[in-house]
């Protein structure tokens, strides 16, 4: 695997959470038709940055210094999310966040999101979103109230990072995991 610049590294994670994050939060938009499970859930993601090899979370937080773990993990758990022991990342959905019809956007920024859905298990989202600059765009198949998958497209002024999520319902504690909230 190649080294990447600390900056574009950095720039690559981000752009995976911001992904991984509208991936989290479109879920409980299905709540209308079925209910999610409030709870602890687990996401597993791949990500590629342009053109570029495939990479799981857990392979870009090797390739981060050592230093730069920290802000991560502090940005992660501000929004309500934390890394689990293998790599992966861990999303708290308490019953607040499930109710209301809509998710609770955590996007930096100024941000316009659009949903759409052929049937109540498969849905389609494009957002996008001032300072920062990015566009986004995916969709999202909900198996059961305890499962999940999607694939996402981010750009921005950084260039594109696609990947691919499953999460799954782990209990319905969520033990230290703050629940996800936004943050505008």
């Amino acid at each position: 695997m190649s080294q990447f610049p600390r900056s574009r590294l950095l720039a690559r994670v981000a752009a995976a959470l911001l992904g991984v994050g509208l991936l989290a939060l479109s879920a409980p938009g299905f709540a209308a038709t079925q209910s999610l499970r409030p709870g602890l859930w687990d996401y597993a993601l791949q990500t590629r940055n342009g053109s570029g090899p495939s990479m799981s979370l857990a392979q870009m937080l090797r390739s981060l210094p050592p230093s730069a773990r920290p802000q991560v993990e502090a940005r992660l758990r501000a929004q309500g999310m934390a890394l689990s022991p293998d790599g992966g990342l861990q999303i708290c959905l308490d019953a607040g966040s499930l109710v209301g019809g809509h998710p609770p956007l955590h996007l930096s920024g100024r941000c316009d999101v659009h949903w759409k859905h052929g049937d109540p298990a498969d849905w389609s989202f494009r957002y996008a979103c001032k300072s920062p600059d990015v566009v986004g765009r995916g969709s999202l198949h909900i198996a059961s109230p305890t499962a999940y998958s999607s694939n996402y497209t981010v750009g921005g002024p950084h260039g594109s990072v696609s990947g691919q999520a499953t999460a799954h319902w782990v209990a319905a504690s969520c033990g230290d995991v703050p629940p996800l909230r936004s943050t505008r």
